[in-house]
């Protein structure tokens, strides 16, 4: 197994990528603290992962707000007697033409995709400071790495800030033993996509190398090796998770 009981806070952890990393993070040892805004959703996925014999809990908190996360955060710490391992998934995908975007939707998508990133991260350095160390990974994409596809401009600005987080967290954060890297995945078969029309899905699909749409698992299984102690030597990293679409 990666993991030896270390807690895991993951974002977004209710559906999609997120619950699929709760599932894998739980399959190889790890403890599961799932924050979602979805409290059906979230609940869900933690009573089926214990369900399998894994060891999860269910805290309903908005990632854009700093009190919630401070909240969440300290209580996440107490089952299992503090925080190992953040990873940084909630996120929201938007379409909208350049010239169609209002102030309103770009904010929102920069506190859910980014403000959340980074205060996510500021609240669990002391957590991880008190075990001696700890992984923080964020979720990008390959918007972030080459400006996106299908997206809109907004969802590529906050998964490249993602990045410039990662990176400049990863400097900060060394000294105190703390790992922080990224994974940018392609087109992945989750809810998120369901903004995009099919036949620009199968376009794609077909753009591809590797001939598929990523999986939620493609990503979890990168997101365990990365977190765990099989990667201790590995910080300021962005991981390509996408079928061949970048390479670089």
């Amino acid at each position: 197994m990666l993991f030896s009981g270390e807690t895991a806070v993951i974002t977004g952890g209710a559906q999609g990528i997120g619950r699929a990393i709760a599932e894998t993070f739980c399959a190889e040892g790890a403890n599961a603290m799932i924050f979602d805004i979805d409290e059906e959703k979230g609940e869900a996925c933690a009573k089926a992962i214990r369900g399998t014999g894994g060891a999860a809990k269910f805290f309903q908190c908005d990632v854009t707000n700093v009190a919630e996360i401070e909240e969440c955060m300290a209580a996440a710490a107490v089952p299992f007697g503090g925080i190992d391992i953040l990873v940084n998934n909630a996120g929201v995908l938007h379409t909208t033409p350049i010239e169609d975007v209002t102030e309103e939707e770009w904010d929102r998508i920069m506190a859910i995709n980014l403000k959340s990133v980074f205060f996510m991260t500021q609240q669990v350095i002391p957590y991880m400071k008190r075990r001696g160390g700890g992984s923080v990974l964020n979720i990008s994409s390959l918007a972030g790495r080459m400006g996106g596809i299908a997206n809109g401009l907004g969802y590529t600005a906050s998964k490249a800030g993602i990045i410039g987080l990662t990176y400049g967290f990863a400097n900060r954060l060394a000294a105190e033993s703390i790992t922080v890297n990224a994974i940018a995945p392609g087109t992945t078969q989750t809810d998120i996509i369901k903004a995009i029309s099919p036949e620009r899905l199968d376009a794609l699909r077909a753009s591809i190398p590797l001939g598929r749409l990523g999986t939620p698992e493609d990503v979890a299984n990168a997101a365990a090796f990365l977190t765990s102690k099989r990667a201790g030597f590995i910080t300021g990293a962005v991981l390509d998770v996408n079928g061949g679409m970048f390479v670089g």
